[in-house]
Order: structure tokens, then sequence, then C-alpha cells
């Protein structure tokens, strides 16, 4: 009797433990993928203001190819962060918001494309397209 009431009481402690475990996991990776994914509510600049901003910026990471080296990890980054704000262009060239554009692009970091890139240096550009657009 005494054996089978530990027994009893083990498995719902095993139990509440993986049930606060579960929810805590999922908690961290809401957060975390809020985090790269959504943009803040800031006042961004119109869409004919950011398109001439995204174009200074995409032709700066054009000219960052003449001095990396092909393959390197510098190399494959800018690679990534020029498709990244090549994306937000071509969101504004079809008439989205500067907001709309910007999360247009955020699912970008998802892709094997981007795959160079840390979590770190995603969230760097990520924070430099906002500070790009924002009023």
């Amino acid at each position: 009797m005494k054996n089978t009431f530990l027994s009893v009481k083990m498995a719902a402690a095993s139990f509440i433990l993986m049930g606060l475990f579960l929810l805590v996991s999922s908690q961290v990776k809401a957060q975390t993928t809020n985090d790269l994914f959504s943009v803040p509510n800031v006042t961004f600049v119109s869409n004919q203001a950011a398109i001439p901003m995204v174009e200074a910026k995409i032709v700066t990471l054009k000219s960052q190819y003449e001095v990396l080296i092909h393959g390197s990890q510098a190399y494959n980054e800018n690679e990534a962060k020029y498709a990244f704000y090549s994306i937000i262009l071509q969101k504004l060239n079809d008439g989205k918001t500067t907001k709309e554009s910007l999360e247009a692009a955020l699912p970008f970091f998802g892709t094997d494309a981007a795959s160079a890139m840390s979590r770190t240096t995603m969230l760097a550009t990520k924070q430099e397209a906002i500070n790009l657009l924002k009023q």
C-alpha cells in the first residue's frame, strides 16, 4: 500500500514537472520568435522616402563585395543582408508601406539563404533596418 501511494505521488510529480517544462519552453520559444520576426510599433518614414534609403543601403552592400573574400563568413553575411534589403525594396516598389515591407522581409531570416548569419547578426540587421527606416 505504501509503495503504491509512493508510486502515484512520483508519477504526479513527474507530470507536473513535465507540464512546467513544456510551458516554460513554449514561452521561451514564443519570445524568441517574436524578437526576430515582429516589427515594433514605431513611426516609419513614408514609402517614397524609404525607397532611396533602401537603395542606398543596397548600393553600400553591393560595394562591399569588392573587398570581401568570396565564400568567407563576412561575404556570406553580406550576401544575406543584400537579399534581406532587396526584399524590402521589392515590397516598397510594389506599393507596400514601409512597415509592411519590413514585415514581409523578416521571414527571410528563417530561410536557408539566411543560414550564414548568426542569430545575433540577424537581430542586428533587423534593428539596423528599423533604425534606417523609422522617423
